[in-house]
């Protein structure tokens, strides 16, 4: 927020048009008002002295100064009930971080490179990556699809009903897998579309999270607990008590902890049998919350009346002291980390921009998402991935 200093030297740029009419037109009206006045039977309390000179101060300026300068002035000094939202409108010229990212849009996910060149890959929907970002698995209007980096189909698995939420497992022993959700229920096909198969068949509407280093996954079922499956052998490895609705899963790298959001809290679990290593409850709504890569650092968007905010907790210790990473006004909707942890990136979509961020609070801010993507865009959680490919 700009001090007082800041607010003056704003002030002092504002030139209304024809300033010395606005001038004179000025004292004609206080002129005429003096020379009008009837003569005052009580003094106004004191108190209310500072309110009323106010009061006509923003009557003379709006009586002698045209509209667009009043809403000028309102903007730099800071409105009450309606906030300003800056849009910022430099096109993509490269990320700032290695990596490429892979995001949502209603035209289709669009693969964006380090130089800022992008590829629409289809009319396709809710994409992630592969490992190592070799392929993306996507959504077509009733088939799960793997696709090349360039949009080419490698296979297409038609299922009816409604299906959400696929995600591809790490590579073990030259093999892949696929979780996604049809309907109320979870299923696994191979990572070359043969296989497919039932693993539960009451599962959350909430995506499901693979573990760094195998088959073993983590979803919620339809009572509301965590549910963490040993999908090479059909193994439950251990559940959560019932939870409030959860609306994300991650693990960390290491595979040591487990974090669920819920809407008002984070909640970490770790070790073999899921002991549950802390709880923060959140001042306000939980939007997403990620891991960042190679550590237990925690980024979670908070979304407030008016404003959006980062924060930064200790998946160790959940429920201890959070740092602030930034906050500003407008609606943030998607957060993700780059590959090599040094930037995080969320999506502003009231001001149609990515906010680029530092831990340490540095910016860079690209605008006119929207207009450059045809939609704006949902980052996955793990969207942005993969130098090369």
């Amino acid at each position: 927020m700009a001090d007082a200093s800041d607010l003056r030297r704003a002030l002092r740029r504002i030139q209304p048009p024809d300033a010395i009419g606005a001038e004179r037109r000025a004292w004609a009206v206080v002129r005429t008002a003096f020379e009008e006045r009837e003569p005052a039977r009580r003094r106004p309390p004191q108190a209310l002295r500072p309110l009323l000179i106010a009061a006509g101060a923003v009557a003379l300026i709006a009586a002698v100064v045209n509209p667009p300068v009043l809403n000028a002035i309102r903007d730099a000094v800071g409105r009450t009930k309606e906030k300003k939202v800056v849009t910022y409108k430099q096109a993509f010229f490269s990320l700032p971080a290695p990596g490429r990212l892979l995001v949502n849009t209603a035209r289709g996910p669009w693969i964006i490179r380090p130089d800022g060149g992008r590829r629409l890959l289809g009319r396709y929907r809710d994409a992630s990556w592969s490992p190592r970002g070799l392929f993306v698995t996507a959504l077509g209007s009733h088939d799960v699809v793997a696709l090349e980096p360039n949009g080419t189909v490698r296979w297409s698995l038609a299922r009816a009903g409604k299906l959400s939420f696929p995600r591809w497992s790490p590579e073990v022993d030259g093999s892949t897998k696929i979780a996604y959700l049809r309907g109320d229920t979870l299923r696994l096909v191979a990572g070359d579309g043969t296989q497919d198969r039932l693993v539960d068949a009451a599962a959350a509407p909430t995506a499901p999270a693979w573990k760094p280093g195998g088959f073993t996954l983590a979803y919620v079922g339809g009572a509301g607990r965590i549910r963490v499956v040993d999908t090479a052998t059909n193994k439950l490895s251990w559940h959560s008590l019932r939870l409030p609705p959860v609306t994300e899963l991650a693990w960390s790298d290491d595979g040591t902890r487990l974090l669920a959001l819920t809407h008002r809290s984070l909640i970490v679990f770790g070790g073999l049998r899921g002991q549950r290593i802390g709880r923060a409850f959140l001042p306000a709504e939980a939007v997403a919350a990620a891991f960042a890569p190679g550590s237990h650092r925690i980024a979670v968007l908070l979304r407030f009346p008016q404003q959006s905010a980062v924060q930064l907790r200790d998946g160790d210790a959940p429920g201890a002291a959070s740092r602030m990473v930034f906050n500003a006004d407008g609606r943030f909707g998607t957060l993700a980390w780059s590959p090599n942890g040094t930037w995080l990136l969320a999506g502003w979509k009231s001001a149609d921009a990515f906010m680029f961020v530092t831990p340490k609070g540095r910016q860079r801010i690209v605008g006119d998402i929207a207009r450059q993507l045809g939609a704006f865009p949902d980052v996955p959680q793990a969207g942005w991935c993969c130098p090369t490919g």
